[in-house]
C-alpha cells in the first residue's frame, strides 16, 4: 500500500519536475542568446558599423567554435570561445562537442558590404541567431562554402531537432536583444 502511494506521488511529480527543468534550461538559452546580442553591438561599434561579411564567415551559418571562419572567432575580443554562451543547454547533444550549437544569420542586411546600418535601424525585425535545429554537421574547418549554396547541408525535416518545450520549439534572437520562441507546427 505504501509503495503504491509513493508510485502515485512519483507519477504526479515527475512531469512537473521535467517541465520545471525545461523552463530553467530555456531561460539559460535565452540568456546566452541575449549576451550574444550585446556582442554583436560591441563588435559593430568597434568595426565602423560593419559585421563580419558572408565571405569572412565562409558563407556558412554554422561552424565549430575554433574555426577561424566561425562567428565566435570574430567575437573573441568580447566573449571567450571557452564560454558556454555559444551552447544552448538543450541543443542537439551531438553538436556540443563543436563548442557551439547556435546558428547565425548571413542576411545581406546584416553582413553586407555596405555596413550594418540597415539592420541596426530595424533591430526589432532583424533575426541574428537561433537554436541550430537544421544542421547536423558544421561546415568544413577553415574551408569556405560555395557562395550560392552557403553552409553545410540542412537536415531533412524529420531529422530537425527542436530543443525546447519537450522538443517542440526553437528560440530566435533579434538584434535588439529580444528572444522569441517559435513552436513547430
Amino acid at each position: 500500500m505504501v509503495i503504491a502511494i509513493i508510485a502515485i506521488l512519483a507519477a504526479l511529480l515527475l512531469p512537473t519536475l521535467a517541465r520545471a527543468r525545461d523552463k530553467a534550461l530555456n531561460v539559460q538559452c535565452k540568456s546566452n542568446l541575449r549576451q550574444c546580442a550585446y556582442t554583436f553591438h560591441m563588435y559593430n561599434m568597434d568595426n565602423n558599423n560593419k559585421m563580419p561579411s558572408a565571405a569572412m564567415l565562409g558563407y556558412s551559418s554554422y561552424r565549430i567554435i575554433n574555426d577561424p571562419l566561425s562567428l565566435p572567432a570574430y567575437f573573441t575580443s568580447y566573449v571567450s570561445t571557452n564560454s558556454n554562451i555559444w551552447l544552448c543547454p538543450c541543443g542537439r547533444p551531438a553538436l556540443k562537442q563543436n563548442g557551439v550549437n547556435y546558428a547565425w544569420s548571413r542576411a545581406p542586411v546584416l553582413i553586407g558590404g555596405g555596413g550594418s546600418d540597415q539592420a541596426f535601424n530595424n533591430m526589432l525585425t532583424t533575426v541574428i541567431m537561433w537554436d541550430n535545429f537544421t544542421y547536423t554537421l558544421p561546415s568544413v574547418f577553415n574551408v569556405p562554402e560555395d557562395p550560392a549554396g552557403g553552409g553545410p547541408p540542412s537536415a531533412a525535416v524529420y531529422l530537425r531537432y527542436y530543443p525546447h518545450n519537450v522538443h517542440k520549439a526553437v528560440n530566435y534572437l533579434y538584434l535588439d536583444g529580444r528572444t522569441f520562441q517559435q513552436v513547430t507546427p
